[in-house]
């Protein structure tokens, strides 16, 4: 292994775009190969930070970023490397970076989550949170709501049919509120879950919908579509883009090429 201060000297450092589990995953690899002086992670939120708090001494750079903060950040000359380990729906972030590396000229990856293949009766797929509304608008019964807090206003005319399982941050439950859903059908808890605490959920609540998106094994997406084996209806949304991009692994021997190793 090189040593610390001699790669600190020699070449520029690693910007990695976490929030992810391949985000944390990377950042563990980071922290076992002794580079985490090396690199800065950025997360959208404080709830972002802390998911990285068992890794001591990372570096963290907090905040929702633009095209042109990123510019700014990017021509600051610190950095040789670009890793977007952003969510695979995250398609405005993704297409934000993939732009701001271009225009400062530096090498950007993307670390791709795969998707999981399904062929289920009972699943149904649609484009965009939009379509599932227009969709469950014209069925009956309530709804177990599990892709996140930001399109919540979009699900707004199901409010009241609406269970939303967000993650356990001020920013998710006051979104929760905005759309109208109230305190008694939150669920704030940090997955991945099971196929059972899914099966669980659905037979507290008496939904009959799950609302998911293809979020791959990391995600929990097997363990969610699965419900339809036992009579509950799915609906996934399908990804925003098709993209490629590099494994983890192969995100790992990218960085160790740039560490010159």
């Amino acid at each position: 292994m090189i040593a610390l201060t001699a790669i600190s000297n020699a070449i520029k450092k690693i910007l990695v775009f976490a929030g992810t589990f391949e985000g944390h995953e990377l950042a563990k690899y980071f922290d076992q190969r002794g580079w985490n002086r090396c690199a800065d992670f950025c997360v959208a939120t404080e709830y972002g930070t802390e998911t990285f708090s068992d890794i001591k001494g990372l570096s963290i750079i907090e905040g929702r970023l633009n095209e042109a903060a990123m510019e700014e950040l990017l021509k600051s000359g610190l950095y040789g490397l670009v890793v977007d380990a952003t969510h695979p729906y995250a398609k405005a972030v993704t297409e934000n970076l993939q732009k701001a590396c271009q225009i400062s000229h530096v090498e950007y990856v993307r670390l791709l989550r795969g998707e999981v293949f399904f062929d289920y009766e009972g699943v149904n797929t649609v484009e965009s949170a939009e379509e599932a509304v227009a969709y469950l608008l014209e069925m009956e019964g309530k709804i177990l709501l599990t892709t996140g807090s930001k399109e919540l206003s979009k699900y707004r005319r199901l409010s009241d049919r609406i269970v939303a399982r967000v993650l356990p941050s001020q920013d998710s439950l006051r979104l929760c509120f905005d759309a109208g859903i109230p305190a008694k059908n939150i669920i704030c808890m940090q997955g991945p879950f099971t196929k059972e605490m899914n099966f669980a959920t659905m037979e507290q609540y008496g939904c009959k919908w799950l609302v998911t998106k293809n979020t791959g094994k990391p995600g929990g997406f097997d363990d969610k579509v699965r419900l339809c084996e036992e009579g509950y209806r799915i609906i996934v949304i399908g990804r925003p883009q098709a993209e490629t991009g590099l494994s983890l692994e192969e995100v790992k021997e990218r960085v160790e090429a740039f560490y010159g190793e």
